[in-house]
């Protein structure tokens, strides 16, 4: 029951074929203090707003008469249900609840019938006000043929004011419990029941004096009692708390294949991310355990999706585009877990949207949840520790404000190992952290407006002794440093029109940064200032029609130096053992690319959920000029490309159906390769034609199925310039074309009875070719490329709010080039590696590795622990990372990976 009920008044109405006379309302006793229980006995002194009286008292305008129930009347017998009658401001009826029942079905009529009454407002000091009324609504027999009511006698007494009410929240979350049973027992043997609401409240009338006995029940819950005593004039509201049984939150748990406009697109819940070992709690790292994703090598987090070339793929937050996803190591995911509402992978057939893309996309999207009271939320395991505020401010509570960070320790982990296990003087030592904060309405209004700010730094270092040399030449000794930042603010607004027209704006400000040192001599830095703009204008005219018209803008500004010890001009001439002069380049300038596109929704069949067609077209485009001015002194590159996309899916029966997607994908090269020293970059826009046709299923309620074949035609790739001699040539040309094709599926078990997990399975092949017109030149397999990849994850509630889990990955291994010795160059004092296989011809040994994981929750009124122990490489194979060689080539061995470690970690969460 709202706080608002502290106004209610009690009313009789008399249910003859006459307009019924209402009474005077009579507000309840004030409750004394004294008698509420204090917080420590769970309910919160001081929480209801004392509301002014009313002025104006609710009258009765429109009687709607009940008809008799028809077993009622076939056994004769009559009854009164007693209602509680919720009243908005226009005076109309916005809920009602039985709270004496009578049974025969006099109680669904009574509800139907005071459902459709209308009152005069109730008003007070500010105007019309919300109120809520009981009202008794009678059956006799000798009127049922014309009004179904029985008058109500003028000697009979109102009925008892409610003097214990309360709300049933859960222990740890503080969230309402809705739909359980409540019962009173009281002094005098008395026995009440009622049903919590959508908000946890529960009330009882006419409660008799002294101690109550309170129960409540929920299937999901472990039963919960507790004793009160209730005085005479006095209402007594207190906060009942119940314990879940296994505190998992899976609210959002059928959605996998989300029914979209993406026909490949996958929405994982974080909940159930969580508890994937191997994984670290992050969001993102689970994409590598879906199809079409390969296995990263070493942990790198590198995003190899459908055999495209890491940087092939795009990462977005929130619609904001941003260069990398992973922390160093890729361990963890640049957005803090805790704030991640869900990750969407789409690894194919996606919508003009995204573009300047050939792989994959990956959409995070953040969390918009803004608890009442607040909730902190802190988490730490080997790699790092982090937390969350999310709650509302302001004097009315209504803007919402999310704000995370998270600090890496691992650095400090590494030195404070014995010298047995790490040598103090060749150390790396990696550190990141990250920061979110997020802005916006706590309660959604005509505008939708929210801010986010974000940003990410990583550090790595790599320190060797004074005296120890890395190779012959001097250049190359000392440190090895690096670091990369990358900070946005992007604010987000979106607002309907009319009922056929909706705009959105999504406008984002930011920098990246990345320098890297090499010892004294060598040196990078480069910086850029970012300008993102999505807009959006949605145009429904129809069910069947939904046309989006928009564009997708990215530029800004560049600097750039690089330091070298000698010039990259004479490497012909190179002399290890001459004196050489540094050699610096510096340059400046701006780059955009405003791309335009148009969408349309089309679901042509009544059934408008059966069929949906996709088509879409993007117009990709970029200019880069180089100077400090605006307009800049020399065009560097400028290029522009078409992008037709189709894709639809069909539902064939209620439970699945076929889909399929075919388009083009086009991006341009990487920022290095459009630079030259002096002219124009003749490159051309990267080009894939991609296409897939798949089928999902659903298999009883906790199954589902997800199966594709695809392919791609890679052309135009970019690839160095065979040709290069001196700065004045090409570095790059545009002659490489590439094949990718395969089949993927997914059988997902739901958490359902305690269980979930999948099975996912790739089998694919992605080949290259730098030259196809150069008969040197040969079709070779891809870096990255797996040919099976098969992960299984399963987990499984226990009891008392245990959990086990388990991943199993069995991997084919990456192609590598094998050499059999090296050519001594007295001159450059070096050794040229020779190879007796062609390029990629060898393959690492499989990739084998089993993780498990054990998690137990423990949950107090206001706090959540959740204490996990992560145990990775539990069972593992050989597992080779890289074939290292020693300084002639002559001798080779496995950099493996990383060994089984245990992680412990926990969270908590604090409801303020």
């Amino acid at each position: 029951m709202p706080p608002w009920f502290l106004a209610a008044v009690t009313l009789a109405a008399a249910a003859l074929a006459q307009t019924p006379e209402v009474p005077a309302p009579a507000a309840p006793a004030p409750a004394d203090p004294a008698a509420e229980p204090t917080p420590a006995d769970g309910a919160e002194s001081g929480e209801e707003e004392e509301l002014p009286p009313l002025l104006v008292e609710p009258a009765l305008v429109e009687y709607i008469q009940a008809a008799y129930p028809p077993e009622a009347l076939e056994a004769g017998v009559e009854g009164t249900v007693g209602l509680l009658i919720e009243i908005d401001e226009t005076g109309a009826v916005s809920a009602v609840e039985v709270l004496a029942p009578a049974g025969h079905g006099f109680d669904e009529a009574a509800v139907e019938a005071a459902g459709r009454f209308m009152f005069s407002p109730a008003e007070d000091e500010t105007g019309p006000v919300p109120v809520a009324i009981e009202f008794r609504y009678g059956f006799v027999l000798d009127a049922a043929q014309t009004e179904g009511a029985v008058p109500v006698e003028a000697d009979e007494p109102p009925p008892a004011p409610v003097n214990l009410e309360g709300t049933l929240v859960e222990m740890g979350t503080r969230a309402p419990v809705e739909g359980a049973a409540v019962r009173a027992t009281a002094s005098d043997g008395a026995t009440l029941e009622t049903t919590t609401d959508d908000a946890g409240r529960w009330a009882f009338s006419g409660v008799a004096d002294g101690a109550v006995a309170l129960t409540a029940v929920h299937p999901d819950y472990i039963t919960a009692e507790r004793s009160v005593d209730v005085v005479t004039g006095q209402v007594t509201d207190l906060r009942f708390w119940i314990r879940n049984r296994d505190y998992r939150d899976d609210a959002a748990v059928f959605v996998y294949q989300r029914k979209s406009d993406d026909v490949a697109r996958r929405t994982i819940t974080v909940d159930e991310i969580r508890r994937i070992p191997g994984t670290f709690g992050d969001p993102v790292r689970v994409i590598q355990n879906l199809p079409g994703a390969a296995r990263s090598p070493l942990g790198s987090g590198l995003l190899v999706i459908r055999g495209s070339n890491p940087e092939d793929s795009g990462v977005y937050v929130d619609g904001i585009r941003i260069p990398l996803i992973y922390h160093l190591g890729g361990y963890v995911s640049v957005v803090n877990a805790d704030l991640v509402e869900s990750v969407d992978y789409l690894p194919g057939s996606y919508g003009v949207e995204y573009g300047r893309s050939m792989g994959g996309v990956v959409d995070l999207t953040t969390k918009r949840e803004f608890p009442e009271r607040g909730r902190i939320t802190w988490s730490t395991d080997l790699l790092d520790s982090g937390g969350l505020f999310a709650g509302r401010v302001g004097k009315k509570k209504k803007i919402g404000v999310a704000a995370a960070a998270r600090r890496s320790y691992i650095d400090a982990v590494i030195l404070s190992m014995p010298e047995e296990v790490v040598d103090p003087d060749f150390v790396v030592k990696p550190r990141w952290y990250d920061y979110q904060l997020k802005i916006a309405p706590a309660e959604p209004g005509p505008d939708d407006l929210s801010l986010l700010v974000f940003g990410f730094e990583d550090q790595l270092l790599v320190s060797t002794p004074s005296g120890f040399a890395q190779g012959t030449d001097a250049d190359t000794q000392g440190d090895l440093g690096t670091s990369y930042s990358t900070h946005r603010l992007s604010l987000m607004w979106s607002r309907a029109l009319s009922d056929t027209t909706t705009v959105r704006v999504n406008p984002a400000f930011g920098t990246d940064a990345v320098h890297f040192t090499l010892g004294n001599d060598f040196t990078i830095d480069q910086w850029q200032f970012l300008v993102e703009i999505r807009g959006e204008l949605l145009w429904t005219p129809s069910e069947a029609i939904e046309l989006t018209a928009g564009v997708d803008l990215i530029g800004g500004g560049y600097t750039f130096t690089t330091e070298l010890p000698f010039n990259p001009g004479t490497l012909g001439d190179y002399d290890p053992l001459a004196e050489r002069e540094p050699w610096t380049v510096e340059g400046a300038g701006q780059a955009w690319g405003p791309d335009p596109y148009l969408s349309l929704n089309w679901r042509p069949l009544a059934d408008r959920d059966r069929l949906l067609l996709r088509p879409g077209v993007r117009v990709s485009y970029i200019t880069v000029k180089e100077g400090d001015r605006p307009e800049g002194d020399k065009l560097l590159y400028q290029d522009w490309a078409i992008d037709p996309r189709l894709s639809g899916r069909y539902a064939l029966t209620e439970s699945g159906g076929p889909k399929f997607g075919v388009g083009v994908y086009t991006q341009p090269p990487q920022p290095f390769e459009m630079w030259r020293p002096e002219g124009r970059a003749e490159l051309d826009f990267e080009r894939a034609l991609s296409a897939e046709l798949g089928w999902t299923q659903q298999i009883g309620d906790a199954i589902n199925a997800d199966g594709a074949v695809f392919a791609k035609k890679l052309d135009r790739l970019v690839v160095t310039n065979p040709e290069f001699e001196d700065l004045d040539s090409a570095f790059y040309t545009n002659t490489g074309v590439g094949r990718i094709f395969g089949l993927e599926f997914i059988v997902r078990h739901l958490p359902v009875d305690r269980f979930f997990g999948w099975v996912s399975y790739t089998l694919s092949r992605s080949e290259r070719n730098d030259d196809p017109d150069d008969p040197d030149q040969f079709w070779y397999p891809y870096e990255y490329d797996q040919t099976h990849i098969l992960v299984a994850t399963a987990g499984y509630r226990l009891p008392r709010s245990w959990e086990i889990s388990a991943k199993f990955q069995n991997v084919t291994g990456n192609p590598y080039t094998p050499y059999s010795g090296g050519v001594a160059d007295i001159d450059q004092d070096l050794y040229t590696p020779y190879s007796t296989g062609d390029y990629n011809s060898e393959r690492l040994p499989p990739y084998l590795a089993g993780h498990m994981r054990i998690d137990k929750i423990i949950a107090f009124k206001r706090v959540k622990l959740d204490l996990y122990l992560d145990m990775l490489n539990v069972v593992t194979g050989e597992n080779p990372e890289f074939v290292i060689y020693n300084y002639d080539y002559t001798e080779s061995d496995y950099l493996s990976g990383l060994p089984f470690i245990p992680s412990p970690g926990f969270q908590i969460e604090v409801d303020l």
